[in-house]
């Protein structure tokens, strides 16, 4: 697939989950401190935007080794922002810490050799 089809893709799956409101803006209170989360097919993910970072497993695989451009989280948050589509959760700064946690768990299945990468919710998790 051509880097204009792949990335035609990428869109269409963000603009469908600005337009499902599953995109989200934390902030922790009394902190302010701001983490933006995509609700995704399979856990909610930490989207860094100003880093360029989604901690879903597309973008540790596919982004980080240059197979595809970016993940449709990253774009979604961007249009979202550029939209002001987007639902604000204000939390207590108590729960930061077990929210990352939460956002930050990933569940892989790796395979040694020749074989695929994939994710797998019966495998081993990688910090």
């Amino acid at each position: 697939m051509n880097l204009s089809k792949e990335y035609e893709k990428l869109r269409e799956e963000a603009e469908k989950a600005v337009s499902e409101r599953r995109v989200k803006l934390y902030i922790f209170k009394p902190s302010g401190r701001r983490r933006w989360i995509v609700v995704g097919r399979h856990q909610d993910y930490l989207i860094l935007p100003d880093a360029g970072y989604c901690s879903c497993s597309d973008f540790f695989f596919r982004v980080m080794s240059g197979e595809k451009p970016t993940c449709y989280h990253l774009i979604a948050v961007k249009l979202a922002r550029e939209r002001g589509i987007y639902e604000i959760i204000e939390e207590d700064d108590e729960w930061h810490d077990t929210l990352m946690n939460e956002w930050l768990r990933r569940r892989y299945k790796v395979k040694r050799g020749s074989e695929s990468l994939g994710e797998d919710s019966k495998s081993q998790s990688i910090p």
